[in-house]
């Protein structure tokens, strides 16, 4: 996890006057960060993996991903800023399919991972049901989870930081995803019918990420009103990505060793 403590000095102290470019510059920081830059992608952008290794990736990311409007909802239930209640309520609506619960966005991720199981041979291989009763979540995974409810609950400055940090490695973070789900493009018949099995990538790297970005950047503002409270924005931020690091390079050393066996 990054040094809280080594990295305040990345963003110069609070002035009312900058704040806005004080934020940005602060979610700057995510596309340098481990968050982004770790042992996970690399391995899942560059080759082909087998099914067991698949189903490690997709038994972890899929608990995040379930868990992540339960985060959502405790950082709404722990403000009572109006502002920020609605910026996050839009990311939340937005995660829960628009109220479509077949356009939920784990089940978009559960129908693509189905897809890619049958197209390997096995199509319950990779079922989400399956994947929940086999295969146990890795001890970062649950940090990780844990670590969102308690950042997001601790203190409004801290949540908005934490949020802030996690918007702004979203896009990126799906798009390398998709990058990976792209080298097996191959195993589909026709390529219009792989593209309509990545609804779950397209609903994140189009504008719902983008929209997101701006979302936690307004939340941020209604917090950052101080120098103290601004200094736990930026606790809360660098938390956060050291969950994500720790995170995919548990998974990464996981996916290493299902190999093995």
């Amino acid at each position: 996890m990054r040094d809280i403590e080594s990295s305040r000095g990345l963003v110069t102290p609070f002035s009312s006057k900058s704040l806005v470019n004080q934020l940005e510059g602060l979610a700057q920081n995510v596309y340098a960060s481990g968050a982004l830059n770790n042992d996970f992608y690399e391995l899942w952008t560059s080759r082909h993996l087998s099914v067991r290794q698949i189903a490690v990736f997709a038994r972890n990311y899929g608990e995040f991903n379930r868990a992540f409007p339960e985060v959502l909802a405790v950082m709404i239930s722990s403000t009572r800023d109006i502002h920020a209640q609605a910026e996050y309520a839009k990311t939340l609506y937005s995660e829960m399919g628009y109220g479509n619960p077949d356009k939920v966005h784990s089940v978009l991720f559960d129908a693509w991972l189905a897809e890619l199981g049958e197209r390997l041979g096995d199509r319950t291989s990779l079922e989400w049901t399956r994947l929940a009763c086999e295969l146990p979540v890795l001890p970062e995974t649950k940090a990780l989870i844990e670590g969102e409810k308690r950042l997001y609950g601790v203190d409004n400055a801290t949540g908005a930081g934490a949020q802030l940090a996690l918007e702004w490695q979203a896009y990126t973070m799906l798009r390398k995803l998709y990058d990976g789900a792209a080298l097996y493009k191959s195993l589909w018949q026709a390529e219009d019918a792989f593209h309509e099995s990545c609804e779950y990538f397209y609903a994140h790297i189009g504008a719902t990420e983008k929209e997101h970005k701006v979302e936690s950047l307004k939340a941020a503002r209604q917090f950052a009103i101080d120098d103290e409270s601004f200094e736990r924005v930026q606790q809360g931020f660098y938390e956060h990505l050291g969950l994500f690091e720790s995170f995919w390079n548990a998974v990464a050393r996981a996916m290493k060793a299902a190999q093995q066996h």
